[in-house]
């Protein structure tokens, strides 16, 4: 799709193009103005008008090419480098280029995205996949346009020597965090030995886990095992994949709605986040410092060590063949069926009805 500021490099090109031919018709029309049959005033007047009148329907399309489109976004988290295909394409103007005067809201413990996009305060939010399927399920029309991992960093993490080899180890005695709700929970409840009298609420703080030997706790493999490791905490632990329960992660979504009535803008922002992310894999550590200047307690480290995690997670799996973003109709279908088994939505869900593939390059 052509941008807008493809149109108005265009639209200038040819103005300045035609401003010679114009001044050779004055210049034509000035030599014939001892005319007395008024012939040549006529021309004058008629030449000075088609001037202004061109003048006027070049500078309405200069002006018509430098609108942007104002659009807003919701992010799973405050403003991190598990995002970087959102914030790189904004720090490299890329929605710009795509037509897009975009915001980028960090969401937060306290923020659900799904109701922001729902309400119609913002046209694109993020999400787990199961959350979607979840939103989907309660008549909160949502569709899936790209999807930032192909593995969800979620795990469940504990202490460095503790002997857990896989999740049924996890049933001997151990304290374990997860957000209430969560999809994953009820999985590793109904397929290992984990009882769900073992569930901890998750209330943003490592604190428990740290003083507790005997605790695990939900993390991100990008982030938690790096920040404890600071603190002097050793862990290791399982991927929530491992469990078999493997839903997208960081999905980004908006309404069925918006998509049907704006079809353009939606491929636009695909087209932006996917230049982010191409951008980012090539030279990640420019967004670093960006990134720092929009949230504090972010460090280079930090990041550096995230986008090693994030490698194979966002670039890996059908990414290698299919490129960023991409989703299948297998795995959205494998979902469906784990969550419908589980009791978490009802029957008769099928993926078409959460997802779409038309965007994706």
């Amino acid at each position: 799709m052509t941008s807008i500021k493809e149109n108005l490099r265009q639209t200038i090109f040819l103005f300045f193009l035609g401003v010679p031919l114009l001044l050779l018709v004055s210049a034509c029309t000035d030599s014939s103005s001892e005319d007395t049959s008024g012939g040549g005033e006529a021309m004058g007047e008629a030449s000075g008008e088609e001037e202004e009148t061109n003048e006027a329907e070049v500078e309405d399309e200069s002006e018509g090419a430098e609108e942007l489109v104002e659009t807003k976004q919701i992010t799973s988290w405050f403003p991190q480098v598990e995002n970087a295909g959102q914030y790189y394409a904004a720090m490299e103007g890329f929605y710009e280029e795509e037509g897009l005067d975009m915001t980028v809201e960090p969401g937060g413990p306290e923020v659900s995205s799904v109701q922001i996009v729902a309400s119609g305060q913002a046209e694109y939010g993020m999400a787990q996949a199961d959350q979607m399927l979840s939103a989907v399920n309660d008549g909160i029309p949502l569709v899936a346009i790209f999807t930032n991992f192909q593995t969800t960093p979620q795990g469940i993490m504990f202490h460095e020597g503790e002997p857990v080899e896989n999740f049924d180890d996890l049933a001997d005695g151990y304290d374990i965090y997860t957000a209430p709700g969560a999809g994953y929970w009820e999985y590793l409840v109904e397929t290992t030995d984990i009882e769900q009298e073992q569930n901890m609420v998750y209330n943003g703080s490592n604190s428990e886990f740290m003083s507790n030997e005997k605790a695990a706790s939900q993390m991100y493999v990008t982030s938690e095992p790096f920040y404890l490791e600071q603190e002097g905490v050793e862990t290791d632990y399982l991927t929530i994949a491992e469990s078999g329960y493997s839903p997208y992660g960081d999905v980004l979504f908006t309404t069925q709605e918006h998509l049907e009535e704006n079809p353009e803008e939606v491929q636009a922002f695909v087209n932006a986040v996917t230049k982010g992310w191409e951008a980012f894999k090539e030279e990640p550590a420019p967004l670093y410092s960006y990134l720092m200047g929009l949230q504090d307690g972010l460090s280079e480290e930090q990041m550096a060590y995230a986008t090693e995690e994030m490698q194979e997670l966002v670039y890996g799996g059908d990414a290698e063949v299919n490129g960023v973003g991409y989703m299948s109709e297998q795995r959205w279908q494998t979902l469906i069926d784990q969550m419908t088994d589980l009791g978490l939505i009802e029957e008769g869900m099928a993926p078409e009805d959460i997802y779409t593939t038309e965007f994706l390059q």
